[in-house]
């Protein structure tokens, strides 16, 4: 039996309360165990926070009521409805619009956050970090819910809603909390002297956190598999919002890996000039922005793709932040073969998204980056052998040795270039892509056999940059050989 929309909306409130209360508790047990017992007001930013959170929790409960009543469908447009825009009485546009309204007001409540926040503990990044996470959320979702009625999305957006606005209800509870319990001052010690810095310096290193050479690489066999996967360009919609889906959620992996990885960033000489061990930007915001980041890419995707995108490139920022990162990379020399999976699906999604559902010539897409993913960083490895050795990183070429890695290299190799020759027999590819491929493929298998047998650095650092190459024109020859059927 369905239930009615106040037991509905009684039900969620019930619900939220006891996960504020379950925030409460863990936070102020972990207070307690740092030494942190009193629980005295330190600024005016537990009061604003808590007035954000009144707001959202009346809008969570709104939400509710809204969703499981005739208001769901009253307002064909925004942000005005029926011409009306203000409510007037309790009819299903005026239930509508109080929801609007309460949006609105929730939206002016947590920029009031941010900027007490600024003003008041701009010397705990933890708390910064959480009220402007808290308020990029919240605009996201005034956004979707907003093309949800223009657009008519699918059902599924209304369970990513409403699990982005728990989200911003805890992370709110936890303002509250914390601004209660840390002491002002708690500046973290990672971060250098604070220097006068410009807004452009600082956008530059959250943009550096996203490692934008990786993800241009990725969105690249992303949209190659959509135009294969369409045999021309998918609509242009589906095109854009899986190309951005796919970069938040690849900048919102790489944030997150360079918060746990910041330790070993700051030995290897290649990475101690990233922000965090360079002492730019305090490591908990970065972890908070890979964080949302994560969020935004499943919102985005289930709004405005399909569920099973988002389901499919949420399934590679975990594997890439759980398996590899906080588990395979210190722990074995088969980090990168293992952890090459999570590379290996953004042609996955994007041809689910261009095609509704998932066909062998994705799975031999996928097969193709798994693959390639070892000689790519094994010949790294080799030219960057004492960072690896001295951060503790257990990659082949420290633990195995230089021989074993060139053998390991020219075997791979060898593997990836018939896989990629299997497009053809499988009917994914034709004539075109086998000479391009095969060219392609034959050139990196000689420069992999050079490295065999030379043992030089030199030789190393051009398989690895050509390495980036051949993974782009590999993918380019599909996408050709696709549209003009030669």
């Amino acid at each position: 039996v369905e239930l009615e929309a106040w037991a509905v909306t009684l039900h969620l409130g019930m619900a939220q309360a006891f996960l504020a209360s379950l925030i409460v508790l863990a936070l102020v047990l972990y207070l307690r165990a740092a030494g942190l017992n009193r629980l005295d007001v330190s600024t005016r930013l537990a009061p604003a926070a808590a007035l954000a959170a009144g707001a959202i929790y009346l809008l969570l409960l709104s939400g509710a009521y809204t969703a499981t009543t005739a208001a769901a469908w009253a307002c064909p447009e925004w942000p005005a409805c029926h011409g009306n825009y203000v409510p007037t009485g309790v009819s299903p546009v005026d239930i509508h619009l109080l929801h609007r309204w309460l949006a609105l007001l929730s939206v002016g409540a947590l920029g009031w956050v941010v900027v007490v926040a600024w003003r008041t503990r701009r010397d705990t990044p933890l708390l910064v970090g959480l009220s402007v996470a808290a308020a990029a959320l919240m605009v996201a979702q005034v956004f979707v819910g907003a093309a949800n009625i223009w657009f008519e999305l699918n059902s599924w957006v209304r369970v990513a809603h409403l699990g982005v606005a728990t989200l911003i209800w805890g992370a709110l509870v936890g303002v509250v909390v914390l601004d209660r319990g840390l002491p002002l001052a708690a500046v973290d010690t990672s971060l250098a002297p604070e220097t006068r810095r410009s807004p452009r310096t600082v956008a530059a290193d959250y943009v550096e956190a996203t490692k934008p050479g990786v993800m241009v690489l990725l969105l690249l066999t992303t949209l190659a598999a959509m135009v294969a996967g369409a045999v021309g360009l998918p609509p242009l919609r589906i095109l854009f919002w899986t190309l951005v889906g796919g970069a938040l959620s690849a900048g919102g992996a790489a944030a997150i890996n360079q918060y746990v990885d910041r330790d070993i960033d700051a030995i290897m000489t290649r990475t101690r000039n990233r922000p965090i061990p360079a002492g730019r930007v305090a490591p908990v915001q970065f972890a908070i922005y890979g964080v949302v980041l994560t969020v935004l890419s499943i919102l985005v995707l289930t709004a405005f793709v399909s569920p099973l995108v988002a389901l499919i490139t949420l399934s590679g920022n975990l594997f890439y932040v759980f398996v590899y990162t906080l588990w395979l990379k210190r722990s074995t020399p088969q980090n990168i073969v293992i952890g090459g999976a999570a590379g290996s699906v953004p042609p996955v999604a994007g041809w689910a998204a261009a095609t509704g559902g998932i066909a062998a010539p994705a799975i031999l897409m996928f097969w193709l980056i798994f693959l390639w993913t070892p000689p790519h960083f094994w010949a790294l490895a080799l030219f960057k052998r004492g960072d690896y050795a001295a951060a503790g990183v257990p990659m082949m070429p420290a633990v195995r040795g230089d021989a074993e890695t060139r053998k390991q290299i020219l075997l791979y190799s060898v593997v990836m270039v018939i896989a990629s020759l299997l497009f053809v027999p499988f009917g994914a590819a034709g004539p075109l892509y086998f000479v391009v491929a095969g060219a392609l493929g034959g050139w990196f298998i000689y420069r992999a056999a050079l490295l065999y047998r030379s043992h030089t650095d030199h030789d190393a650092r051009k398989l690895f940059f050509y390495s980036i190459q051949y993974l782009g024109l590999v993918f380019l020859a599909l996408v050709l050989d696709r549209l003009i059927g030669f």
